[in-house]
């Protein structure tokens, strides 16, 4: 970037940056703060970070690749377009998508063909029916350029067209066909981990958590930098209470993308799990320090602190989630369950109405607000609850049932 220019750009952002610092956004890590500005769509305190994390390390090519997705969306596209050409010297066809884009809000067509024939021979290369629908590239269909760039040589193989039309079955439910196609695809070798990543997919979607897991693992080994699989592998690690290899895998997430905010969240359960509540708190404050308003990752924490007993702790937690959204029963149900374990058995109740009224639904709630009216000898009250458990599921109420209610 010129020098002058970015000074300006710096000193139109300040007021705004002093504004949002005091709102909580994580101010430790410049790369992180961007990264998470740029989730919310805040595109302009993104640039201020991000700056700042290039000044720290000069020359790296996602920090340029991030900086021109910044630019493009604020509607600088020199600016964008000389950030995504940094990129792309350091790693061929990685700004090659953005920096034909870029040209064309230059008004630049050329130059946006010539990139865009870098990025059909990258493997950064996007899927065929993204680049012909949109909205910036459909302005070249009028040049001869453009049909020249498609009738050169076939961009997309046929194994290419197959996996996005399984993945086009799979997206409106058309799972049988979709994995049909995809064992296909596998039985010829194209793009292994893809296909395996889209089987675990639906495997998931029929509930065969193991073959999930099998593709996974198999989408992982094909590629290394499969992240996507590696965060779902590491799921059904933990539900399987395969602590450990989960740890394993999500260490490496984080390595290789630090930006990759779920997988603290999920690493955080993790580490619960395996008895590290200091690693798992670690975890859930680094987040909540990008993004403080996250209700359900507020929710998570107080879930960490319950599985160990620190209830009060838990309260706090949920009390913070509660204040940002009161529209979850599964809030005030933990919320609940904490005061429950305190003692404080009408707090705890009113709690469990208030879930109720959300998730009538849920014999889960009923069941346990049944007990809490059992423990405050509302045995009528008691009684109702344990017969709208069961019938919602809760096979567990009819022994009680059976046992005190006439």
């Amino acid at each position: 970037m010129k020098p002058n220019k970015l000074v300006k750009r710096l000193q139109s952002l300040l007021p705004m940056l002093l504004i949002l610092s005091l709102n909580g956004y994580g101010q430790s890590d410049h790369y992180l703060s961007g990264r998470a500005y740029m989730i919310g769509e805040m595109y302009d305190s993104a640039l201020y970070h991000l700056e700042k994390a290039l000044q720290q390390d000069p020359g790296k090519a996602d920090i340029y690749y991030q900086l021109g997705i910044s630019y493009f969306h604020t509607d600088h596209y020199p600016e964008a377009r000389d950030a995504f050409y940094e990129a792309e010297k350091r790693r061929k066809g990685m700004g090659s998508f953005y920096l034909a884009k870029s040209e064309i809000r230059l008004h630049h067509p050329q130059q946006a063909l010539k990139y865009l024939r870098v990025h059909l021979a990258s493997p950064y290369k996007r899927p065929e029916s993204e680049i012909l629908l949109d909205e910036d590239f459909s302005t070249l269909d009028g040049l001869p350029g453009w049909q020249q760039l498609w009738n050169e040589k076939h961009w997309y193989s046929d194994g290419d067209k197959l996996l996005q039309e399984a993945i086009f079955l799979k997206d409106h439910g058309d799972l049988l066909e979709a994995i049909n196609i995809l064992n296909d695809l596998e039985r010829k070798g194209h793009k292994r981990s893809l296909v395996q990543g889209e089987k675990a997919g639906i495997y998931m979607e029929l509930g065969n958590l193991k073959a999930s897991r099998t593709a996974l693992k198999s989408a992982v080994k094909s590629n290394t930098r499969n992240l996507d699989a590696k965060v779902q592998l590491a799921l059904i690690q933990v539900s399987d209470g395969d602590t450990e290899d989960a740890l394993d895998g999500l260490d490496r997430v984080i390595r290789q993308d630090p930006a990759r905010f779920d997988a603290y969240l999920q690493r955080a359960e993790a580490r619960s799990l395996a008895g590290d509540l200091a690693g798992a708190l670690s975890d859930t404050e680094l987040y909540l320090s990008y993004f403080p308003e996250d209700d359900s990752a507020l929710y998570r924490q107080g879930l960490i602190h319950f599985q160990h007993g620190k209830y009060l702790n838990a309260i706090q937690s949920f009390n913070a989630c509660l204040s940002l959204n009161t529209g979850e029963a599964a809030y005030y149900f933990a919320r609940g369950r904490c005061y429950a374990a305190t003692g404080t058995i009408r707090y705890a109740k009113k709690d469990m109405s208030m879930a109720l009224d959300l998730d009538p639904l849920n014999g889960e709630i009923w069941f346990e607000k049944g007990k809490l009216d059992e423990q405050l000898r509302n045995m009528d009250s008691a009684c109702h609850c344990y017969r709208k458990a069961q019938q919602y599921g809760v096979f567990e109420a009819g022994e009680l049932i059976n046992k005190r209610c006439k």
